[in-house]
């Protein structure tokens, strides 16, 4: 039996029989894996904190027939209290939620690991304005995944100057010249395109650093939503739940 030890992050779970779960985790050196935790739902159990949503966790597994299972954690942040506010929650689903659509099974990659677990403890931690913080994991996500949104020149022709448009489905930014190879794109100024670089190449603990204008963030935040959308093809429930609670301003 080959036993691997390896630092992981519940990304999502579902519980099966009478006090067990199998644990979504994206983990530092195994990518993304799926791990039965036996009897974790029992209060007296030492896989019950290591079990929870978000929780980050040094994982003692081994491998079964169709599932790791979880034969020892150690806990080392939770995120708790992520559960008292319902909109931090809510965007801590949606970032779990990406990662999850993001990645395959047993593909390592170190990089999405971090970037999820350094965006979730921001995202606690409140000194971030939730915006940013979530415009700014979408570009690194898609980064990581392949998808990076060309900024600096024009997607089409690599011209760099007279950038005035953003193609979502091509994936940048548009010069004067190739307006035309997408006539859906959206208009853009310079600043925003520079705002959108700044967002993607900040390290995640400097972010507090940005400060952008409701009206352009406006703009970012609906190219990023849309980018994220087309590319990834896929309609995320949890950016609904987000736009249904600001739009009641629930707290």
């Amino acid at each position: 039996m080959t036993i691997i030890k390896t630092q992981g992050l519940v990304i999502k779970y579902t519980d099966i029989n009478e006090a067990d779960r199998i644990l979504t985790l994206i983990t530092r050196n195994k990518g993304k894996i799926k791990a039965i935790s036996k009897g974790c739902r029992r209060p007296k159990s030492s896989l019950l904190s290591s079990s929870q949503l978000f929780a980050v966790s040094d994982y003692v597994l081994f491998k079964g027939t169709n599932f790791y299972h979880v034969s020892a954690a150690e806990l080392r942040e939770s995120f708790f209290n992520l559960r008292n506010d319902l909109l931090k929650l809510s965007y801590a689903v949606y970032f779990a939620e990406l990662a999850d659509t993001v990645t395959d099974e047993d593909m390592a990659c170190e990089k999405l690991f971090i970037v999820l677990s350094k965006t979730l403890y921001y995202l606690s931690q409140g000194n971030i304005p939730i915006g940013i913080l979530a415009c700014a994991y979408q570009l690194k996500l898609m980064d990581i995944s392949g998808y990076k949104p060309m900024i600096g020149k024009c997607v089409n022709c690599g011209k760099e100057e007279n950038l005035g448009r953003f193609s979502i489905n091509l994936g940048g930014a548009l010069c004067s010249d190739c307006y035309d190879y997408d006539k859906a794109s959206v208009k853009i100024s310079q600043k925003t395109l520079e705002l959108i670089g700044q967002l993607l190449s900040t390290p995640i603990s400097r972010l507090n650093t940005i400060k952008i204008e409701n009206n352009i963030f406006i703009e970012i935040d609906k190219i990023i939503s849309s980018f994220v959308q087309t590319h990834l093809d896929k309609k995320f429930k949890s950016m609904d739940f987000i736009n249904n609670i600001k739009s009641l301003d629930i707290k």
